[in-house]
């Protein structure tokens, strides 16, 4: 607005400031989890813990190994378990099952854990049961002891295990039944009836029973439901125990408190399962369809820079290559909107080299890794998201892998990198190691995440332009801004010029033709030239006289 007046007019016009890019090292995670719902972030174990359920850490380790290997954040996709299935065993008296155990996560994870039961005894009574449970892959067993039959007890085998235990839960298989008496009652006495069923199970086994030791008759009046027990027992006119609305579901236990105090009457508790082992089976993984969905729900997660899916059943190959490339086409697509993300995957357990090398050629991209011997997929990706976004993995050390499943030696080595599979080796004096990170198409995986790492910065910026290049000035500024930007990516090392010096790190220009400014266009060309890692070293030694 033009002065009349004589005076000073201020206009203040705002540079344009560029956001800092979201931290690299960012894993979209897809596997099956104990629960969840939908997309969720952790930075720390006891966070994933919090969210999915102890019996994730079994049914997907890569979690564990991706955290303890200094990824910056997981960014889990739960697989819908509804296909798959969790292993289960029973544990019983010998004729009948009493309890099914199961593994708290869908998968064949658990197929083939051992459970073993032992009876507590004092005297020639069963007071408790004790149950070591196989952990996978390890010799330690998950103990628990002194574990009760009846629902309410402080040491229930139910709520013992759901509060305690990462690898199963249980529940009864035999539900517990009221034994009614009359309107009543019956009597009890040393010189009549002297016990007296409470309460059954399904097969008509004594669970709690009880015994007469005065010499008073005791009368005892059981109704109602298994939903709502009552319980009166009465010694002549007195009262000694009067119980109501008990559920024995939940509560049974409550009888067997309140009885047990009482000097006319002992309590005996029955159907404890026998001594002896079960094996869990049964447990089947998610479906091809499943894996596919949780791949996509990654989509809206645009800071996510690495994908890794975790299959747990490679008993298929071809529904693995599948899963993989399902990855590779959801970072194709990402990458088109300016999220590029590099995906990870595994050869099977028992792969040979030349197995691991045809899965391999089915999956060439320069946006997945293969890595190989199965079980330390999760600790690669973690390192690789631990690094600068433009260091190499190559001869880095992973932890979390106390034991490779496969030690490879140097011909194994040679010929999964000669089909581009990245071998993890155990080594002398460095320990578990990376032997050489590439792609599955020979590319370096700093190479690839520095150009994504570029073309995520250009994205951001541009952005902040759009609407603002209608002048040179605009356009000037768009190019002093990404000239920022690659500057500062070659201060950090990201990008560098050429080893003679004749080129430097990085070019830009921003131009538009009449033709383009008529349409609306602004065009950016743009040359970086990422840093590599020196894999190989060529010396010369000369011996002189």
């Amino acid at each position: 607005m033009a002065r009349i007046i004589p005076g000073v007019q201020v206009t203040v016009v705002k540079e344009v400031v560029p956001q800092q890019l979201s931290p690299s090292g960012v894993l979209g995670l897809v596997g099956v989890v104990e629960r969840g719902g939908g997309v969720q972030r952790a930075a720390s174990w006891s966070r994933f813990v919090e969210l999915f359920g102890p019996g994730s850490a079994w049914s997907l380790p890569e979690a564990r190994q991706a955290l303890e290997n200094g990824v910056f954040e997981l960014v889990v996709s739960p697989v819908d378990a509804s296909s798959a299935s969790s292993a289960s065993g029973g544990v019983g008296d010998g004729t009948n099952e009493r309890f099914k155990l199961t593994a708290r996560a869908a998968g064949i994870w658990a197929n083939n854990l051992k459970v073993e039961l032992s009876q507590r005894k004092k005297g020639d009574v069963v007071t408790g049961i004790d149950l070591a449970v196989q952990r996978p892959g390890e010799d330690d067993p998950e103990k628990h002891q002194n574990l009760h039959i009846l629902p309410g007890h402080p040491r229930y085998i139910g709520a013992v295990l759901a509060a305690r235990s990462s690898l199963v839960q249980a529940e009864s298989s035999r539900p517990l039944a009221l034994v009614t008496t009359g309107g009543s009652g019956t009597d009890l006495s040393s010189a009549g009836t002297k016990s007296l069923n409470l309460l059954t199970d399904d097969k008509s086994t004594a669970v709690v029973k009880i015994n007469v030791v005065s010499a008073a008759t005791v009368n005892v009046k059981v109704s109602g439901t298994a939903a709502a027990a009552n319980v009166v027992l009465k010694r002549g006119q007195v009262t000694l125990a009067e119980l109501s609305d008990v559920n024995l579901s939940t509560s049974a236990w409550a009888i067997v408190d309140a009885l047990d105090e009482l000097e006319d009457v002992t309590v005996e508790v029955g159907g404890w399962p026998v001594a002896g082992s079960a094996t869990l089976t049964g447990g089947t993984d998610a479906g091809l369809t499943e894996y596919r969905d949780a791949i996509d729900a990654l989509k809206e997660e645009g800071d996510v820079d690495m994908v890794l899916a975790a299959p747990q059943d490679f008993s298929k190959p071809d529904k693995i290559a599948r899963i993989y490339s399902a990855v590779i086409a959801h970072s194709e697509v990402m990458a088109a909107d300016s999220k590029g993300r590099v995906g990870f995957g595994q050869v099977a357990p028992a792969a040979t080299s030349e197995q691991a090398g045809e899965l391999a050629q089915s999956l060439v991209s320069d946006r997945f890794v293969l890595v190989a011997p199965h079980g330390c997929v999760g600790a690669v990706a973690g390192r690789v998201g631990g690094l600068s976004y433009f260091q190499s993995p190559t001869f880095k050390t992973i932890s979390g892998v106390p034991k490779l499943s496969v030690a490879l030696g140097i011909e194994a080595q040679q010929a999964l990198l000669r089909t581009f599979v990245l071998p993890v080796v155990k080594e002398r004096g460095r320990g578990v190691i990376v032997v050489k990170g590439i792609t599955t198409d020979g590319d370096q995986i700093n190479v690839r995440r520095v150009a994504d790492r570029a073309v995520r910065g250009v994205k951001m910026i541009g952005d902040l332009f759009i609407g603002r290049l209608n002048t040179a000035d605009g356009r000037a500024a768009l190019k002093q801004k990404l000239a920022e930007l690659l500057l500062q990516m070659e201060k950090d090392g990201a990008i560098v010029p050429s080893t003679d010096g004749t080129d430097p790190a990085f070019k830009v220009d921003v131009y538009s033709s009449q033709s383009d400014f008529a349409q609306g266009i602004v065009r950016v060309d743009m040359a970086v030239r990422p840093v590599r890692a020196i894999d190989y070293i060529y010396a010369t030694v000369l011996v002189q006289a």
